[in-house]
């Protein structure tokens, strides 16, 4: 009898428990769509849903279109005009979104501008592109954003005022031409800093002389990145003009005088394309690679955290008159990986197998989505000496319609906020309301899941590098570096 009972036991633990398993793991999927999808490799599919009559509006419209993206380095969405600032930094970017398509939800998938600005050209976060920090090259696998388009049709041409964002890391694969203005003008008092207008002036000539071929042109402005640099009339504008004002100016002023002269060169570059008949021509997008914080949660600058101030951006999409889309705000959440599926969808070109993020037309529509946004973002601690990473100063933030959840400290730091609440995420709800920390908990990890790299909040995880080589940095670049405050 006690033999038979035995074998009884045994058979439970041999076959109920893993159909146990099996139950609780498709209970999961089911539960799945409260709040995020996990990101897999694009893959196109026979049963995904006929695109809708605006959808294919909107296609028509864009078709032949030449694709303009404006990054201002380090820009704040708060601090923009548009997004309720107190000071009027963007009038003339504030008249672009609001004539276009502005995603008021919109984050960086790194806090720092390799990361960020890695992701925006591949379609993949950190942990899968592995280009986290200095002096790490983008990889040479995975199809980026200029490399679709070239392979297209399209004329491609980079012009980049930061010298992280170089050809030397990688960033000029699929660009014709790749301008780096920051080597090409040199600044012997602030080596690496280049006055914007130098960007300005390069992608317009080369706009002029390439305005009969349709072409992608990527400008990427050093403004309002410190030094937070700006013309006198700029600081005179913000400031004021006296000595007191100066004495009284604190960081968040000068920052503002620098995204002020940031859209006063924005404004400029907008009037020329309409005076060449580019502007009705042409996808033209204004975003941010990443934040700037001021004090909150005891943090300046960016790279550390993933906190909203560090990582919330502004995207605004200006399309062709011909699209017939009207201007509206959207508050779904965006992650910048999203960005290069919608466009190639949007341009009617076939889209990366390497990319993770979706693309979201319904965004420029007006169309409800199937699926609710969410975005993931990472930030590597505080370390400015250009080596590896301190896992333990490693961070992440899960994004999802009302939450933030947020993980550090090789997972001993959670932290929840409900942004409806509390957009400044000062409030930490992860003591009282455990079931849905938990519940964000369980999602951080799917997504954890179909990255190439494990996280290092989680069990296990380590730092993810797109290569084991150690590369070099030449003097001149570790000066420029030290300038812009990326190294010590």
């Amino acid at each position: 009898m006690t033999v038979h009972l035995g074998r009884k036991r045994v058979l439970r633990a041999r076959y109920l428990l893993p159909l146990a398993i099996i139950a609780l793991a498709s209970g999961l999927l089911l539960a799945w769509p409260r709040g995020l999808q996990t990101p897999r490799f694009q893959r196109p599919s026979a049963d995904e849903p006929a695109p809708s009559q605006a959808v294919q509006r909107l296609r028509a419209g864009a078709a032949g279109a030449n694709l303009i993206i404006i990054l201002l380095d380090a820009a704040r969405a708060s601090h923009f005009t548009s997004f309720g600032h107190d000071r009027n930094t963007t009038p003339s970017i504030a008249k672009l979104f609001d004539d276009g398509i502005l995603l008021t939800e919109a984050y960086a998938a790194g806090a720092n501008t390799k990361a960020s600005v890695a992701s925006l050209f591949t379609s993949q976060f950190p942990d899968t592109h592995g280009t986290l920090s200095l002096p790490w090259p983008l990889a040479t696998e995975d199809a980026t954003l200029a490399e679709c388009l070239r392979d297209a049709g399209y004329t491609t041409a980079g012009f980049i005022a930061n010298p992280v964002i170089s050809r030397s890391f990688g960033y000029a694969r699929g660009f014709d031409s790749f301008d780096e203005v920051s080597r090409r003008v040199r600044n012997t008092r602030r080596p690496g800093v280049v006055d914007g207008a130098k960007v300005r002036d390069a992608a317009l000539a080369w706009m002029r002389a390439h305005k009969g071929k349709r072409f992608f042109a990527y400008l990427h402005f050093l403004e309002p990145h410190y030094p937070y640099a700006a013309p006198d009339a700029f600081h005179k504008r913000i400031i004021g003009g006296g000595e007191q004002d100066w004495r009284r100016a604190d960081q968040s002023m000068r920052y503002d005088a620098s995204l002020a002269y940031a859209d006063s060169l924005v404004g400029d570059l907008l009037s020329e394309l309409k005076k060449l008949g580019l502007f009705e021509k042409s996808v033209i997008i204004v975003l941010a690679d990443h934040g700037e914080a001021f004090g909150e949660h005891g943090y300046f600058g960016h790279t550390t955290t993933v906190y909203r101030e560090m990582v919330h951006v502004p995207v605004g999409v200006h399309l062709p008159s011909r699209c017939e889309s009207a201007p509206r705000r959207r508050s779904e959440v965006f992650c910048l990986t999203d960005l290069m599926p919608t466009l190639l969808d949007l341009l009617g070109i076939p889209p990366s197998k390497t990319m993770q993020g979706r693309a979201r037309l319904a965004l420029l529509t007006g169309e409800d989505e199937s699926l609710p946004g969410f975005a993931v973002t990472r930030a590597r601690g505080g370390d400015a000496t250009g080596g590896k990473e301190d896992s333990k100063e490693v961070s992440y933030a899960l994004r999802v319609p009302r939450y933030t959840l947020i993980l550090g400290d090789r997972g001993r730091q959670v932290e929840l906020y409900d942004r409806s609440a509390d957009p400044g995420e000062q409030e930490n709800l992860a003591p009282k309301q455990r079931d849905v920390t938990r519940d964000l908990h369980a999602q951080f990890r799917a997504w954890a899941a179909t990255q190439r790299g494990r996280p290092v909040v989680l069990r296990g995880g380590k730092v993810f590098l797109a290569t084991s080589q150690d590369p070099k940095m030449n003097e001149r670049t570790r000066q420029e570096l030290k300038t812009l405050g990326y190294l010590k």
